[in-house]
């Protein structure tokens, strides 16, 4: 198991808001790992979607996820971390 920092902008329109944050805790539920986003003073389980929503991530904020797992679990809420927090039609 090992253990990665990855940072992001959320360029969502909307922040996180139900929709992604659902998306990201059924991610990180399925691939095994244990995240933590945190968002200025804020933590949230990556796992949850009510932590994540508490976060109040909005557009243009800067979140930092902790991943540990193995690469596979890594790579997989990489993926799901970017496609939900940084939509390619965001904008």
């Amino acid at each position: 198991m090992r253990s990665v920092v990855e940072e992001v902008i959320v360029t969502d329109p909307l922040g996180i808001h139900a929709r992604p944050a659902a998306a990201l805790a059924v991610a990180v539920g399925r691939s095994g790992a244990r995240v933590t986003l945190r968002c200025g003073a804020k933590s949230a389980s990556g796992g949850s979607v009510v932590a994540l929503l508490s976060l109040g991530a909005a557009r243009g904020s800067r979140v930092t996820a902790e991943i540990e797992g193995d690469d596979d679990a890594i790579a997989a809420v990489s993926a799901a971390l970017h496609e939900a927090l940084c939509p390619a039609n965001a904008g």
